[in-house]
Parts: C-alpha cells; sequence; structure tokens
C-alpha cells in the first residue's frame, strides 16, 4: 500500500506550501461559533499544548463538558475565555451534527459555545450509536458512531496544525477523563518537542499495532503532520466510502486511537519517539482495560463517574506546583515513566 507524504513543514513548524490544508468551507463551519477576535488570538499564542476532545451534541456529554470545565480546566496554566486564553494549555471540544436533532446542531451547543468559545462545530455527521454502550463505561459504540469519532479525530488533528502555528504538541482526549494539568504540564516540560508520541501504550489484537490509548494521546507538532498527510486515510475522513475498505481496515478507522498509531507505524517515521506510561500513572477507574486505583501518582483517570470530577479537585485542586516526574530512555525511540518517578 502506498502513503503518500505532503510536505512535512519547516523547522519552525509552519506548512509548505505543498500541504494540503483545511477547506475554506468546512474551516469556516468548523469556527462558526467562535469570534474572529477570539481565533485571532488563539493564533498569536505560544501555547505549549493544545488539547481536542471529540464530544457529542447530547445532554449527557453536555454534562461531562461542563463537569471538565469547572474542574480540571481550572488549574493554573489552562487557556479560557475567563483569562482571555492565556496560558499553556487551550481546551476546545470537537463535535459533529447529531442525528436526535436531525444532524443539525441544538440550540443548547449554540448557547454553550457562545457561552465558552471552546467549541469546534465540524459540517460533518455523527455516526449512530448501535450498541447498549453508556457514557463512562468501556465497550463499542457501534461502527457508524466510532467511524464518526475516528473522524472527528482526525479533522482536529487537521484543523489543529493550521489553527494553532506556534504550538509544540497537540493531544487528543476524553470528555470521561480528570487530568492533573499541573502535574502534565511539569512533565511535557521537560519532553522532547520533535517526534513526541506519548501516552498509554497498547497493541492491537494481533499485535501488529502500538499505538496510545485514546483517552489521553499528546503528539508532537511534526508528528501530526504526518499523520494528517496520510493520503489515504485523509481522503476517507472527508469523504467515506465503503468502497474503499481495504483502506479502511487497513488502517483501523474505525478506532481512532489505533488509527492514528496505524499512521504512524506505516510511513516509518524517523524521529518518532515512544513516551510509555504505565497504568499507575494513566490509567482507568471502575472499567476498561487497565483499572487502577487513584493514587497519589494518578495524573490522568478515566472513565469517571459524574460525581468524581469533583472529589478529583478536591483531592489534587491544591497541588499545583509539582515537580516533574523522572523518566529512562533505554533508547533513542523510547522514553519509559517508571511507577516510582
Amino acid at each position: 500500500m502506498t502513503v503518500t507524504l505532503h510536505d512535512q513543514g519547516t523547522e519552525d513548524g509552519h506548512f509548505g506550501e505543498s500541504f494540503e490544508r483545511v477547506d475554506g468551507h468546512t474551516m469556516t463551519e468548523t469556527l462558526r461559533h467562535i469570534p474572529r477576535s477570539v481565533v485571532d488570538t488563539w493564533a498569536q499564542r505560544e501555547y505549549l499544548v493544545v488539547f481536542g476532545i471529540p464530544s457529542v451534541d447530547i445532554e449527557a456529554r453536555r454534562r461531562r463538558r461542563y463537569l471538565q470545565r469547572t474542574t480540571c480546566w481550572r488549574f493554573p496554566g489552562v487557556a479560557t475565555k475567563s483569562n482571555n486564553f492565556t496560558g499553556e494549555m487551550l481546551v476546545l471540544y470537537v463535535l459533529a451534527r447529531h442525528p436526535s436533532h436531525g444532524y443539525n446542531y441544538s440550540a443548547g451547543v449554540q448557547e454553550e459555545a457562545s457561552e465558552w468559545h471552546d467549541v469546534l462545530t465540524l459540517p460533518i455527521h455523527e455516526g449512530k450509536v448501535t450498541t447498549n454502550k453508556v457514557v463512562g463505561c468501556q465497550g463499542f459504540w457501534g461502527i457508524e458512531a466510532e467511524v464518526g469519532m475516528s473522524r472527528k479525530t482526525f479533522m482536529w488533528f487537521h484543523h489543529a496544525v493550521q489553527l494553532f502555528p506556534n504550538a509544540s504538541y497537540l493531544t487528543k482526549g476524553d470528555d470521561d477523563m480528570f487530568l492533573r494539568v499541573p502535574q502534565y504540564l511539569a512533565d511535557l516540560r521537560t519532553l522532547p518537542r520533535r517526534g513526541l508520541y506519548w501516552g498509554l501504550f497498547k497493541r492491537s489484537r494481533k499485535g501488529i499495532v502500538r499505538y496510545v490509548t485514546g483517552f489521553c494521546a499528546t503528539l508532537a507538532r511534526d508528528a501530526v503532520e504526518q499523520v494528517v498527510s496520510c493520503e489515504p486515510v485523509r481522503s476517507f475522513m472527508y469523504r467515506p466510502s465503503f468502497n474503499r475498505i481495504n483502506d479502511f481496515v487497513y488502517f483501523y478507522m474505525h478506532h481512532e486511537d489505533v488509527m492514528v498509531g496505524r499512521v504512524l507505524t506505516q510511513i516509518k517515521y524517523q524521529h518518532l519517539l515512544y513516551a510509555r506510561e504505565k497504568p499507575c500513572h494513566f490509567h482507568d477507574v471502575h472499567v476498561g482495560h487497565r483499572v487502577n486505583p487513584v493514587t497519589s501518582q494518578s495524573v490522568v483517570i478515566h472513565h469517571l463517574w459524574e460525581s468524581e470530577y469533583a472529589e478529583l479537585m478536591e483531592r489534587f485542586g491544591n497541588d499545583t506546583s509539582p515537580s516533574p516526574r523522572r523518566f529512562r530512555r533505554p533508547s533513542r525511540c523510547f522514553i519509559d515513566f517508571p511507577c516510582n518517578g
């Protein structure tokens, strides 16, 4: 299989002329509820990292977004409307048009976007959920919904490299996770700014693909540019067609986190650096593949109950100046965070 890569960007992170940018109509629709002055402010800021969190235009997910905004996104260092988007880390939510609203955006999400200025509204349809999975639990949403998640994830990265020319890292997160932001930022400042692929790693079922689980996957800007330059994936994400079933299966387009790992594996990017977390630091609670209790070592906590956001903020909210964790570098391509770090 041939993967076509466009220009990989210059040393300062900007695109060459041959990079296929997000088309004007798509970008305009995505930013429909963000004032132009805010977009300009984002472009001028030199964020260390920008988080994109694919979410859904339904009440259960709206509550999750509110819970994150009123707990972990109030840590020092997070750029929000209330501080004129000043900080090292910006968080945005990435939505699609939901079938329950006739594939239009609801009045509720439009009000939410106007209030917070942190909602990107992609001009694509959300996939229908066809299983009994519920928010905060492990499982599979059904092929259509999972492809929708992959599309939102890819489009987030594609938009982000264009919207944030000065950001060093771009991250995909989940709305049912809690992040100890000061610890995360302290660690991130110590990591290389080229080729980074950081998070809790797993392997695909057949062991072919090494990938970061999707609840918190941080990539250096150059690695993101590699992902969004993959022609077969980009083509499917913007114009989905199961006539290209071989590409769909090969790139795991029904699992957004495996898809990212597959692209990076396939293109053999020579600067890729795997920063591997252990489940003592990045983990699920209650259900999931790596269920661990919350401890003082926890940094990213996934599959929360709604009541637990405030509980975790009460527990960790005063820890605002942590020391970065120690890591080992056993080879050029790997960094490991030990549990006693």
